[in-house]
């Protein structure tokens, strides 16, 4: 079964340090790709004033950190260099549709996922999809925030579309 892993981006720091939402997908997606083999890995995540300001691309970052933590490299598609989560299905959609996967396995944190959703099933409705939410590690100080924006943009998409 041709399977890819689609791990969606998220801040890392000036020093390219992942941030906790970063890691909590990371792992997961490295728990995946260790139990799926012979699944291809797509990091997702470019640069932005709002997620990462150093001069390489989130995916390097992401890529390297599963990488050390042991997964092959020849497994990693070429990173996707979005800037927001439309991003990150537009601009991997040719891809994925020339892969043509039988599976993909698109994780994010659990208080972004209903965007991904109606934002990938906008995008790639072709796409056999599976949905992968991480529980985030943030405390309730720092999630708040998050789920706020979450619960806008979701309204937002609802009442204009998905525009990309």
């Amino acid at each position: 079964m041709k399977t890819i892993i689609m791990v969606l981006g998220a801040p890392n720091d000036e020093y390219g340090h992942l941030s906790a939402v970063a890691l909590d997908r990371l792992y997961r997606a490295y728990d995946l790709a260790i139990n799926n083999e012979s699944a291809l890995i797509l990091c997702t995540g470019g640069q932005g004033d709002h997620f990462n300001i150093t001069d390489k691309p989130h995916t390097y970052y992401a890529q390297n950190f599963l990488s050390l933590k042991g997964i092959n490299p020849n497994r990693f598609l070429p990173g996707i260099p979005s800037k927001n989560t439309i991003e990150d299905f537009s601009l991997s959609k040719e891809t994925l549709e020339e892969i043509n996967p039988d599976l993909l396995i698109i994780i994010t944190s659990e208080f972004h996922m209903e965007r991904v959703q109606l934002i990938s099933e906008t995008i790639i409705p072709s796409i056999n999809k599976f949905f992968v939410s991480v529980s985030s590690s943030l405390l309730d100080s720092e999630l708040r925030p998050l789920m706020e924006h979450e619960k806008i943009a979701v309204q937002f998409l609802k009442e204009n579309g998905v525009d990309y």
